[in-house]
Protein backbone atom coordinates (compact mmCIF):
# COMPACT_ATOMS: atom_id res chain seq x y z
CA UNK A 1 0.00 0.00 0.00
CA UNK A 2 2.76 2.40 0.72
CA UNK A 3 4.18 2.17 -2.86
CA UNK A 4 0.75 2.43 -4.01
CA UNK A 5 1.78 4.23 -7.70
CA UNK A 6 -1.57 6.40 -7.79
CA UNK A 7 -1.53 7.60 -3.81
CA UNK A 8 2.39 8.95 -4.81
CA UNK A 9 1.28 10.46 -7.71
CA UNK A 10 -1.47 12.50 -5.73
CA UNK A 11 1.38 12.86 -2.91
CA UNK A 12 3.48 14.63 -5.69
CA UNK A 13 -0.06 16.48 -6.95
CA UNK A 14 -0.56 17.65 -3.65
CA UNK A 15 3.03 19.14 -3.30
CA UNK A 16 2.52 20.38 -7.09
CA UNK A 17 -0.04 22.79 -5.95
CA UNK A 18 -1.12 22.37 -9.59
CA UNK A 19 -4.53 24.50 -8.84
CA UNK A 20 -2.53 27.55 -7.99
CA UNK A 21 0.40 26.99 -10.39
CA UNK A 22 -1.39 26.25 -13.23
CA UNK A 23 -2.89 30.12 -13.20
CA UNK A 24 0.24 31.04 -13.10
CA UNK A 25 1.48 28.96 -15.99
CA UNK A 26 -1.26 31.24 -18.05
CA UNK A 27 0.01 34.29 -16.68
CA UNK A 28 3.09 33.54 -18.52
CA UNK A 29 1.05 32.39 -21.44
CA UNK A 30 -0.61 35.75 -21.88
CA UNK A 31 2.29 37.16 -21.46
CA UNK A 32 4.05 35.61 -24.19
CA UNK A 33 0.78 35.78 -26.64
CA UNK A 34 -0.17 39.27 -26.33
CA UNK A 35 3.48 40.26 -27.71
CA UNK A 36 3.32 37.52 -30.38
CA UNK A 37 -0.22 36.08 -31.03
CA UNK A 38 0.11 33.22 -32.84
CA UNK A 39 0.09 29.75 -31.30
CA UNK A 40 3.62 28.19 -31.89
CA UNK A 41 5.98 25.90 -30.49
CA UNK A 42 7.54 28.80 -28.35
CA UNK A 43 4.72 29.65 -26.14
CA UNK A 44 3.85 26.28 -25.52
CA UNK A 45 7.03 25.62 -23.91
CA UNK A 46 7.57 28.54 -22.14
CA UNK A 47 4.76 28.04 -20.36
CA UNK A 48 5.08 24.81 -19.49
CA UNK A 49 8.80 26.29 -18.42
CA UNK A 50 7.00 28.82 -16.10
CA UNK A 51 5.13 25.86 -15.04
CA UNK A 52 8.12 23.67 -13.83
CA UNK A 53 9.89 26.70 -11.94
CA UNK A 54 6.66 27.37 -10.01
CA UNK A 55 6.43 24.10 -9.08
CA UNK A 56 9.95 24.04 -8.19
CA UNK A 57 9.58 27.35 -5.93
CA UNK A 58 6.20 25.97 -4.34
CA UNK A 59 8.26 22.46 -3.04
CA UNK A 60 10.99 24.96 -1.86
CA UNK A 61 8.07 26.71 0.04
CA UNK A 62 7.14 23.67 1.97
CA UNK A 63 10.68 22.53 2.28
CA UNK A 64 11.85 25.72 3.94
CA UNK A 65 8.87 25.81 6.16
CA UNK A 66 8.04 22.10 6.87
CA UNK A 67 8.47 22.78 11.02
CA UNK A 68 5.97 25.36 10.72
CA UNK A 69 3.26 23.22 8.52
CA UNK A 70 3.43 20.72 10.82
CA UNK A 71 2.07 23.40 13.79
CA UNK A 72 -0.85 24.68 11.70
CA UNK A 73 -3.95 22.56 10.84
CA UNK A 74 -4.34 23.29 7.27
CA UNK A 75 -0.94 22.68 6.19
CA UNK A 76 -0.32 19.94 9.01
CA UNK A 77 -0.93 16.86 6.34
CA UNK A 78 1.09 17.97 3.72
CA UNK A 79 3.24 15.59 2.20
CA UNK A 80 6.36 16.35 3.59
CA UNK A 81 5.33 17.29 7.05
CA UNK A 82 3.27 14.10 7.25
CA UNK A 83 6.26 12.07 5.77
CA UNK A 84 4.53 10.69 2.56
CA UNK A 85 7.16 12.32 0.96
CA UNK A 86 10.97 12.29 2.21
CA UNK A 87 12.67 15.53 2.57
CA UNK A 88 15.55 14.37 0.00
CA UNK A 89 12.99 13.48 -2.34
CA UNK A 90 11.35 16.94 -2.20
CA UNK A 91 14.41 17.96 -2.88
CA UNK A 92 15.40 16.10 -5.81
CA UNK A 93 11.87 17.10 -7.22
CA UNK A 94 12.45 20.55 -6.28
CA UNK A 95 15.89 20.13 -8.39
CA UNK A 96 14.49 18.84 -11.40
CA UNK A 97 11.63 21.12 -11.90
CA UNK A 98 14.30 23.92 -11.03
CA UNK A 99 16.71 22.92 -13.58
CA UNK A 100 13.92 21.92 -16.50
CA UNK A 101 11.89 24.67 -16.07
CA UNK A 102 15.04 26.85 -16.83
CA UNK A 103 16.15 25.13 -19.44
CA UNK A 104 12.91 25.17 -20.72
CA UNK A 105 12.43 28.67 -20.91
CA UNK A 106 15.65 29.30 -22.52
CA UNK A 107 15.18 26.61 -25.30
CA UNK A 108 11.47 28.31 -26.29
CA UNK A 109 12.31 31.48 -25.13
CA UNK A 110 16.09 33.37 -24.38
CA UNK A 111 18.41 33.75 -21.40
CA UNK A 112 16.74 37.09 -20.52
CA UNK A 113 13.40 35.02 -19.61
CA UNK A 114 15.11 32.32 -18.17
CA UNK A 115 17.09 34.48 -15.83
CA UNK A 116 13.82 36.41 -14.87
CA UNK A 117 12.68 32.77 -13.77
CA UNK A 118 15.52 32.51 -11.59
CA UNK A 119 14.97 35.85 -10.10
CA UNK A 120 11.45 35.05 -9.13
CA UNK A 121 12.27 31.92 -7.46
CA UNK A 122 15.18 33.81 -5.33
CA UNK A 123 12.49 36.70 -4.55
CA UNK A 124 9.77 34.48 -3.44
CA UNK A 125 11.73 31.66 -1.59
CA UNK A 126 14.72 33.87 -0.20
CA UNK A 127 13.51 36.84 -0.08
CA UNK A 128 9.72 36.73 1.08
CA UNK A 129 9.20 33.55 2.73
CA UNK A 130 12.14 34.71 4.98
CA UNK A 131 10.33 38.13 5.23
CA UNK A 132 6.99 36.68 6.40
CA UNK A 133 8.47 35.28 9.31
CA UNK A 134 9.50 38.95 10.26
CA UNK A 135 6.33 41.38 9.43
CA UNK A 136 3.07 41.32 8.71
CA UNK A 137 3.80 43.10 5.85
CA UNK A 138 5.45 40.94 4.06
CA UNK A 139 3.17 40.41 1.43
CA UNK A 140 3.85 43.78 0.02
CA UNK A 141 6.85 43.21 -1.29
CA UNK A 142 6.30 39.65 -1.76
CA UNK A 143 3.70 40.26 -4.59
CA UNK A 144 6.04 41.05 -7.04
CA UNK A 145 6.49 37.35 -7.55
CA UNK A 146 3.01 37.22 -8.72
CA UNK A 147 3.97 40.25 -11.43
CA UNK A 148 6.92 38.48 -12.97
CA UNK A 149 5.23 35.42 -14.49
CA UNK A 150 4.03 37.53 -17.61
CA UNK A 151 7.10 39.41 -17.60
CA UNK A 152 8.92 35.99 -18.16
CA UNK A 153 6.44 35.16 -21.35
CA UNK A 154 6.63 38.71 -22.85
CA UNK A 155 10.25 38.31 -23.03
CA UNK A 156 10.46 35.42 -24.04
CA UNK A 157 8.75 36.52 -26.73
CA UNK A 158 11.15 39.16 -27.87
CA UNK A 159 9.73 41.76 -26.07
CA UNK A 160 11.45 44.46 -23.42
CA UNK A 161 11.84 44.66 -19.92
CA UNK A 162 10.24 47.95 -19.57
CA UNK A 163 7.74 48.09 -22.55
CA UNK A 164 4.78 49.75 -21.64
CA UNK A 165 2.27 47.22 -21.90
CA UNK A 166 3.50 44.12 -19.45
CA UNK A 167 4.69 47.19 -17.33
CA UNK A 168 0.96 47.88 -16.64
CA UNK A 169 -0.07 44.09 -16.63
CA UNK A 170 2.79 43.27 -14.05
CA UNK A 171 1.21 46.47 -12.00
CA UNK A 172 -2.22 44.60 -12.14
CA UNK A 173 -1.19 41.09 -10.81
CA UNK A 174 0.96 42.93 -8.22
CA UNK A 175 -2.01 44.69 -6.98
CA UNK A 176 -4.14 41.73 -7.09
CA UNK A 177 -1.62 39.51 -4.96
CA UNK A 178 -2.38 41.56 -1.77
CA UNK A 179 -5.81 41.79 -1.42
CA UNK A 180 -6.02 37.29 -1.89
CA UNK A 181 -3.42 37.42 0.94
CA UNK A 182 -5.81 39.92 3.24
CA UNK A 183 -8.64 37.08 2.63
CA UNK A 184 -6.65 34.27 3.59
CA UNK A 185 -6.08 36.22 6.56
CA UNK A 186 -9.46 36.68 7.54
CA UNK A 187 -9.50 33.31 7.62
CA UNK A 188 -6.63 31.88 8.67
CA UNK A 189 -4.81 35.02 11.33
CA UNK A 190 -4.99 32.49 14.28
CA UNK A 191 -3.86 29.61 12.88
CA UNK A 192 -0.75 31.90 11.52
CA UNK A 193 -0.74 32.96 15.07
CA UNK A 194 -0.24 29.73 17.24
CA UNK A 195 2.67 28.90 14.29
CA UNK A 196 4.43 32.19 14.85
CA UNK A 197 4.09 33.73 12.23
CA UNK A 198 2.85 37.98 12.17
CA UNK A 199 -0.37 38.14 11.38
CA UNK A 200 -2.05 41.10 10.48
CA UNK A 201 -4.92 39.75 13.06
CA UNK A 202 -2.64 40.61 16.05
CA UNK A 203 -2.61 44.60 14.47
CA UNK A 204 -6.05 45.24 13.09
CA UNK A 205 -9.36 44.91 13.70
CA UNK A 206 -11.11 42.64 11.19
CA UNK A 207 -13.00 45.66 9.75
CA UNK A 208 -9.38 47.54 9.10
CA UNK A 209 -8.51 44.17 7.25
CA UNK A 210 -11.80 44.10 5.42
CA UNK A 211 -10.76 47.80 4.56
CA UNK A 212 -7.72 47.32 3.71
CA UNK A 213 -8.51 44.37 1.15
CA UNK A 214 -11.13 46.83 -0.79
CA UNK A 215 -8.80 49.37 -0.85
CA UNK A 216 -6.26 47.01 -2.67
CA UNK A 217 -9.10 45.31 -4.53
CA UNK A 218 -10.41 48.65 -5.43
CA UNK A 219 -6.43 49.46 -6.41
CA UNK A 220 -6.58 46.45 -8.63
CA UNK A 221 -9.37 47.35 -10.83
CA UNK A 222 -8.07 50.96 -11.82
CA UNK A 223 -5.17 48.56 -12.87
CA UNK A 224 -7.40 46.75 -14.82
CA UNK A 225 -8.84 49.71 -16.57
CA UNK A 226 -5.27 51.25 -17.06
CA UNK A 227 -5.20 48.14 -19.48
CA UNK A 228 -8.47 49.79 -21.74
CA UNK A 229 -7.28 53.77 -21.67
CA UNK A 230 -3.62 52.87 -22.48
CA UNK A 231 -4.74 50.10 -25.24
CA UNK A 232 -3.59 47.34 -23.98
CA UNK A 233 -7.01 46.01 -24.50
CA UNK A 234 -8.12 47.94 -27.88
CA UNK A 235 -11.45 46.36 -28.72
CA UNK A 236 -14.42 48.13 -27.34
CA UNK A 237 -16.84 45.27 -26.67
CA UNK A 238 -14.18 43.53 -24.01
CA UNK A 239 -13.70 47.18 -22.64
CA UNK A 240 -17.43 46.87 -22.06
CA UNK A 241 -17.38 43.28 -20.68
CA UNK A 242 -13.88 44.62 -18.62
CA UNK A 243 -15.80 48.14 -16.97
CA UNK A 244 -19.21 46.05 -16.44
CA UNK A 245 -17.06 43.34 -14.18
CA UNK A 246 -15.10 45.88 -12.39
CA UNK A 247 -18.38 47.59 -11.60
CA UNK A 248 -19.16 44.21 -10.29
CA UNK A 249 -16.26 43.46 -8.63
CA UNK A 250 -16.39 46.73 -6.83
CA UNK A 251 -19.97 46.45 -5.56
CA UNK A 252 -19.34 43.05 -4.10
CA UNK A 253 -16.35 43.99 -2.33
CA UNK A 254 -18.13 46.89 -1.16
CA UNK A 255 -20.56 44.62 1.08
CA UNK A 256 -17.31 43.26 2.56
CA UNK A 257 -16.69 46.70 4.17
CA UNK A 258 -20.15 46.66 5.39
CA UNK A 259 -20.64 43.73 6.85
CA UNK A 260 -17.87 42.01 7.88
CA UNK A 261 -16.44 38.47 6.43
CA UNK A 262 -16.34 34.78 8.34
CA UNK A 263 -14.91 31.78 6.56
CA UNK A 264 -18.14 31.31 4.70
CA UNK A 265 -17.76 34.67 2.74
CA UNK A 266 -14.09 34.40 2.69
CA UNK A 267 -14.06 31.62 0.13
CA UNK A 268 -16.88 33.95 -1.83
CA UNK A 269 -14.63 36.62 -2.02
CA UNK A 270 -11.20 35.04 -3.02
CA UNK A 271 -13.21 32.91 -5.83
CA UNK A 272 -14.78 36.21 -7.05
CA UNK A 273 -11.47 37.89 -7.05
CA UNK A 274 -9.89 35.26 -8.76
CA UNK A 275 -12.65 34.96 -11.31
CA UNK A 276 -12.20 38.55 -12.12
CA UNK A 277 -8.16 38.10 -12.85
CA UNK A 278 -8.78 34.63 -14.65
CA UNK A 279 -11.78 37.02 -16.57
CA UNK A 280 -8.85 39.82 -17.86
CA UNK A 281 -6.52 37.33 -18.90
CA UNK A 282 -9.10 36.16 -21.32
CA UNK A 283 -9.73 39.33 -22.39
CA UNK A 284 -6.21 40.23 -23.15
CA UNK A 285 -5.87 36.94 -25.09
CA UNK A 286 -9.03 37.37 -26.87
CA UNK A 287 -8.25 40.97 -27.94
CA UNK A 288 -4.88 39.68 -30.21
CA UNK A 289 -6.81 36.97 -31.66
CA UNK A 290 -9.92 39.70 -32.77
CA UNK A 291 -7.98 42.83 -33.22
Amino acid sequence: MKNNPGKRLKDYLQLSKLTIMLPVSLTGFTGYFIYYPHLSTGLISVSFGILLMAVSASTLNQIQEVSLDRKMQRTHDRPIPSGRIKLKHAIIFFLFNLIAGTLIIYSGGNLLASLIGLFTIFWYNGVYTNLKKKTAFAVVPGALTGALPPLIGWVAAGGGVFDKPIIFIEFLFFTGQIPHFWLLILKYGEEYNKAGIPSLTNLLARDQINRLTFTWVLTSVIAAIFLCYFEVIRTGLLTGILLISSAFLIWRFSSLVKSGADEIIYKKYSVLLDSYFFLVLLLLITDRIIA
